[in-house]
């Protein structure tokens, strides 16, 4: 046998090593941070499990607010599916992406001390609060759908669930790419934070999440039918509850806006990693 053909593996298990070693040293960074936020949250006095249990519940909380709204002007029913169920698969995905360009930003300037650490990457702390954000709303809204169904026996359709799972995702990454941008841009320019939270309500109209497409005029489709966020809501009613969507509803252009957030939320990160470390 050759020396190089005995270097090769010697090569291969240094590499195998390095990469390994490095993926525990960025999860351990992954995990300090999501315990702080955590922490943070649930605060330091004795109420702190009551706190956490507020922040998962929030998600919970809006749709069933959202549901009592419609309930007292005295609709029970949207598309053949009861007005609950309907906000409760409405909500729960939409809360993940309102929730994150909201956290995301906020995130990146309290973990700014930690970027001294030669571990500790501004990369890190986004993707802390997106696993924060996306773990809590998604056992808070899978407690409300069993609570819908214990209560009241109302559940979600099976037979659509791999296309439920892949329009979920397409939300997610759509969130995870806008969040990013909004956060290494509202670093600099704190402005944009502010307009975010003071437009977040009104999302809940433009993304139709209160309502189908259907339900609105022409002219209204007609407008919120560029809205992305909108066509993945249609579609996950679809998925889940099989609602029909509006005539325009597409799966090719949110998934086409989806990797393009992506692809500008990673090029943001990339081109000024530098200036948020300096600050």
């Amino acid at each position: 046998m050759s020396d190089t053909e005995t270097a090769r593996p010697g090569q291969f298990g240094r590499f195998y090593h390095e990469v390994r070693e490095g993926a525990r040293r960025q999860g351990n960074v992954l995990f300090a941070l999501i315990f702080k936020e955590l922490k943070a949250r649930a605060g330091n006095n004795a109420g702190r499990l009551y706190n956490l249990a507020m922040v998962m519940l929030e998600p919970a909380i809006g749709a069933v607010l959202l549901a009592g709204f419609w309930y007292i002007i005295g609709r029970y029913e949207v598309g053949g599916v009861h007005v609950a169920l309907f906000v409760a698969v409405s909500y729960t995905p939409f809360s993940i992406f309102r929730r994150s360009m909201s956290s995301i930003p906020r995130s990146l300037r309290s973990n700014a001390a930690f970027y001294a650490y030669q571990q500790v990457k501004p990369f890190d702390s986004i993707t802390a609060q997106f696993v924060i954000e996306l773990t809590l709303t998604l056992i808070g809204g899978a407690l409300l759908l069993f609570v819908l169904w214990w209560f009241l026996g109302l559940s979600i359709r099976a037979d659509r669930l791999i296309e439920l799972m892949g329009a979920v995702g397409l939300m997610l990454a759509t969130g995870f790419g806008v969040s990013l941008v909004l956060g290494v841009y509202g670093t600099f320019y704190p402005m944009i934070s502010s307009a975010l939270g003071a437009s977040s309500r009104g999302l809940l109209l433009l993304c139709a999440v209160m309502h189908p497409m259907e339900d609105l005029p022409a002219s209204g489709t007609y407008y919120l039918s560029f809205n992305p966020i909108a066509h993945l809501e249609e579609l996950i009613r679809l998925y889940a509850l099989g609602i029909k969507p509006f005539a325009g509803v597409s799966l090719a252009y949110p998934s086409f806006f989806a990797l393009g957030s992506l692809f500008l939320g990673f090029a943001s990160y990339y081109a000024n990693r530098r200036r948020i470390l300096e600050r």
